[in-house]
């Protein structure tokens, strides 16, 4: 379904507000988007696309994804966004910063079968890393609660200064604590308050 209309459409016809083609289904969505019926005509025939809030609130009352209705992207590749957006936090992302102001590039990873966040490219070598935040601090420290990782994924716990809004130091764990740590459940403790 390339066209807005087509998506548009497909999901009147399969919503249970919406009567069949014919049947309605031009003046029922008008009255539920308080639109003209004509202003819906020109929606599904493609000749006029509505504006985003309406976008919103058709994807709303048709019980369809915004993205889906706006864009195209299928459930599938909206799930996989979900998921990515789940794990991603400010420590990711001023991960990414520091990459970037090392010259590297970076790619966030979307396949549910990597367990890394992001591939990174620098100096022309590629590496996959799994950034963490810290879940608590105690007088020891900062600690990390680390997950199992595909092979060759880095795990990198990112301390945050607590006199600094986005300060951070990046520690790479050796792949065999890591590995100790996510098997038996441990949180990773590293000493930097």
């Amino acid at each position: 379904m390339n066209t807005f209309k087509d998506r548009l459409v497909d999901a009147c016809n399969k919503s249970t507000l919406i009567p069949e083609y014919g049947h309605g289904q031009q003046v029922t969505l008008a009255k539920l988007m308080s639109v003209s019926q004509e202003a819906v005509r020109k929606w599904m025939a493609g000749e006029t696309r509505p504006r985003p809030n309406a976008v919103k609130k058709l994807a709303e009352i048709l019980d369809v994804e915004y993205i889906w209705l706006n864009m195209g992207s299928d459930q599938e590749q909206i799930s996989s966004y979900r998921e990515v957006s789940k794990k991603q936090d400010a420590s990711l992302y001023a991960f990414v910063s520091f990459v970037f102001e090392a010259g590297g590039t970076v790619a966030f990873n979307r396949d549910s079968n990597d367990t890394s966040d992001v591939t990174v490219i620098n100096d022309g070598v590629i590496r996959k890393y799994s950034v963490y935040p810290a879940v608590s601090k105690t007088e020891k420290g900062q600690e990390f609660k680390l997950t199992a990782q595909s092979n060759g994924v880095v795990s990198v716990c990112a301390c945050k200064y607590e006199d600094a809004d986005v300060c951070y130091d990046f520690i790479e764990v050796p792949e065999a604590i890591a590995a100790e740590h996510a098997k038996k459940g441990r949180l990773y403790t590293i000493n930097r308050k």
